[in-house]
């Protein structure tokens, strides 16, 4: 292993050897779950806090880790989301009798998975990412003891992965039948599909070093579209989601609804600029996904009365944001980066207020009366949600706008069309969720006080969005930083 090798993997080193740690710390039955908890979010910031400090180079492996300014944010957007959630499941854990350490491990190890997607030079290397990220997730959707689904939603879950899984492996395979090679910037030499030059979307002048197989390089990457999509919740590869956000432990949610598609978007991106010097037009196809989920989630949402069902079509349609900033072309990097980070937090957040509470999946009317006996957590929710709505002053607003001007300079003036019209519809089912709160009850949802540090998380997660909103300089230039 040269140098530059254990540069690029020293956040995944530092994530899997925490998690290995995690274990046999956890054999020995000496740290209780909030600590255990604690001690996985601070691996989870170290892991961050490694690849700040060493910051872009050269690739490492012979460029199947790449070193660029895509991996850097993408990693710390994982860190920090990963870090968030294990923070607010110290309580949580002991409350609900979750099995600390296989908890905090299988976290850290799914974490692992994402940075590897978002890092990957290669598609092995991505489709390792992608198994790493998603096996802990399965396991980790039925480790609440008393959820009545649990087990069924673990077990759709991984059975439909098992085949998106395998659909994106047979991608990878065609992908390698037409150029030799596994490495992304093969695909550059990826043939024109026809005469001239596309007029949309990532496409440029062919490269003259183009290679055979253009067919079977455009059926290969349709496969690991899908695949990436079914592990970002695009429609309609998003059925698994509502049922296992509503049946995996909370803060397991919170981190999938995060992770998970931080490291399917950095992937995707990736893929997409690997194929800037080639003929392929990916603004059709990736803006089509991006309005089928952005028209289907949001209308779906407004039907819910679970809290938890609600937020993850809320999340579904969040990844059509992604989809449509990931369609944008060169404005592609940034603008997923902020979005994205905007997003974990105000997730991470919403998903944390539920956490705290005494019933773990609560309907809108369990809330009524929880402002008089939770006013920080009602006015973080509130920044949370007005957050997700895409409004002032919240960095939800400037995330959105972001995106939107992205798309209006790619000529995808209708998509954005679509977006706002799903903004709008947004704000139905967000307010009744929040109004909810206000109205006269009991607030049966949580009788007893919120936990000290979990409170602080969500307070700071709130402060850090209104923050976001009002300076956004610093995330914006970490965003302007992610390129390919």
């Amino acid at each position: 292993m040269t140098p530059a090798d254990a540069l690029a993997a020293a956040p995944l080193l530092v994530l899997v050897g925490g998690a290995c740690a995690i274990v046999l710390l956890d054999l020995s039955s000496l740290p209780g779950p909030r600590l255990m908890a604690g001690l996985g979010a601070a691996v989870a910031l170290a892991a961050g806090a490694a690849a700040a400090v060493l910051g872009t180079g050269a690739p490492g492996f012979g460029g199947a880790l790449l070193r660029d300014g895509g991996a850097l944010a993408f990693t710390l957007v994982v860190a920090v989301a990963t870090a968030m959630s294990l923070a607010l499941a110290g309580g949580y854990l002991a409350r609900e009798a979750v099995p600390a350490g296989e908890f905090v491990a299988l976290v850290l190890l799914s974490a692992a998975g994402g940075v590897l997607m978002a890092v990957g030079g290669d598609l092995v290397v991505i489709f390792l990412g992608l198994e790493l990220l998603s096996l802990p997730l399965y396991v980790l959707t039925a480790l609440l003891p008393r959820a009545a689904r649990g087990d069924e939603g673990a077990l759709k879950y991984f059975l439909l992965g098992a085949a998106t899984s395998a659909v994106l492996l047979y991608g990878i395979a065609l992908v390698y039948a037409a150029t030799g090679h596994y490495e992304l910037a093969a695909l550059r030499g990826v043939p024109p599909a026809g005469s001239g030059v596309p007029a949309t979307g990532l496409a440029v002048r062919p490269d003259p070093s183009v290679l055979p197989g253009g067919p079977l390089i455009l059926a290969g990457l349709a496969f690991i579209v899908a695949g990436l999509a079914f592990k970002a919740a695009l429609v309609p590869f998003h059925a698994w989601a509502p049922d296992v956000y509503e049946s995996a432990p909370t803060p397991a949610t919170a981190f999938m609804a995060v992770v998970a598609k931080a490291g399917a978007f950095g992937a995707l991106l990736r893929i997409v600029a690997s194929t800037t010097g080639s003929a392929i037009d990916w603004q059709v196809s990736l803006a089509a996904l991006a309005a089928l989920t952005l028209i289907l989630a949001s209308f779906a949402a407004v039907g819910q009365r679970r809290v938890k069902r609600l937020l993850a079509y809320s999340s579904i349609a969040h990844a059509g944001f992604l989809t449509m900033g990931s369609a944008t072309g060169i404005f592609a990097g940034p603008a997923v980066v902020f979005y994205l980070a905007i997003y974990g937090a105000l997730t991470v957040g919403s998903f944390g207020v539920i956490a705290l509470l005494d019933n773990d999946d609560p309907t809108i009317g369990d809330l009524a009366g929880l402002w008089r006996h939770r006013p920080v957590l009602v006015l973080a929710l509130a920044v949370f949600l007005i957050g997700l709505t895409g409004l002032p002053p919240t960095g939800g607003f400037l995330a959105k706008l972001y995106v939107f001007e992205a798309a209006i300079h790619s000529q995808l003036l209708w998509l954005v069309v679509i977006g706002v019209l799903a903004s709008v519809v947004s704000a139905a089912y967000y307010f009744r969720v929040l109004l909810a709160c206000f109205q006269p009850g009991d607030a049966s949802a949580s009788p007893h006080p919120a936990p000290r540090l979990g409170t602080v998380v969500v307070s700071v997660a709130a402060l850090a969005v209104l923050a976001a909103g009002v300076v956004p300089g610093p995330l914006l230039d970490l965003a302007q930083h992610a390129t390919y």
